[in-house]
């Protein structure tokens, strides 16, 4: 195994680290501030622009380290995700619980359709390869190499799980949307997203930085959303394998990440 490259070691300025989340931030909602149109527009506004400047401020030494370590990146990564998104559902029953206790109401605002999956078959299917063309490799490069890494490094000495933890509530919020679409319900949504979020965190620091299990991660699990609408004619395709991702990363993350083998 190639020598890891430890993050979290290297002192980085709070002040470029901050600029550059904001700038992240700005060109996320931007789309919705500016009510732009079109794939195009909203690749370069959400993702390359943001993930350029990025690159200025510290990008060569986050991909540097985005291919090393792929059996290191591809245990933790499976394995994380599989426990953090099991975690992630049970939160999610509980929440859900919870919710409907105090106003039965809850359960006609978490059904409510996702204006994003509200698409045509042809444009799921182009976003079936959006996911993992661009979703995946640009959201880890950006939440995952500079904002959770940058955290780490500014925060050097303690647990990895305190960066984590931070970066991924950032990543929670730029899903924001799902506020004014499912109201209080969308504390699901949320739980859900931080705590996938971990998952990638965590692959990526004892990976010492490997990028591409977590982006072909990332973009396998948005794409069997989009493959659910995708293939009318088997639309339980896309769920099986989303469920099969789970379970086949719950397995992994219990007999190997966790170091049970």
């Amino acid at each position: 195994m190639e020598k890891l490259e430890p993050i979290g070691t290297t002192h980085r300025s709070f002040l470029k680290y901050a600029a550059g989340v904001i700038l992240i931030l700005l060109g996320i909602y931007s789309q919705y501030l500016f009510n732009m149109r079109g794939l195009i527009y909203g690749t370069l506004v959400v993702y390359v622009l943001p993930s350029f400047i990025i690159y200025l401020l510290d990008g060569k030494r986050i991909l540097s380290n985005s291919f090393k370590n792929l059996k290191t990146a591809l245990r933790f990564g499976l394995g994380y995700f599989g426990i953090f998104s099991v975690a992630g559902l049970a939160l999610a029953f509980f929440l859900l619980a919870v919710l409907f206790a105090f106003n039965p109401e809850i359960m006609d605002m978490i059904t409510k359709p996702n204006p994003l999956l509200d698409i045509t078959p042809d444009l799921a299917m182009a976003m079936v390869w959006f996911s993992f063309i661009v979703v995946g490799p640009f959201e880890e490069f950006l939440f995952r190499g500079f904002v959770f890494g940058g955290l780490a490094d500014i925060l050097k000495g303690k647990h990895w799980i305190y960066s984590a933890l931070a970066s991924s509530l950032i990543f929670s919020i730029i899903h924001l949307y799902y506020l004014f679409v499912f109201g209080i319900a969308s504390i699901i949504q949320f739980s859900q997203i931080t705590l996938f979020s971990l998952g990638m965190c965590g692959a990526y620091y004892k990976s010492g930085g490997n990028l591409i299990i977590p982006a072909l991660i990332h973009g396998a699990y948005d794409a069997t959303s989009f493959l659910i609408i995708a293939l009318p004619e088997n639309p339980f395709l896309g769920l099986e394998l989303k469920i099969s991702m789970i379970v086949a990363g719950f397995f992994v993350g219990v007999f190997y990440a966790l170091g049970k083998r």
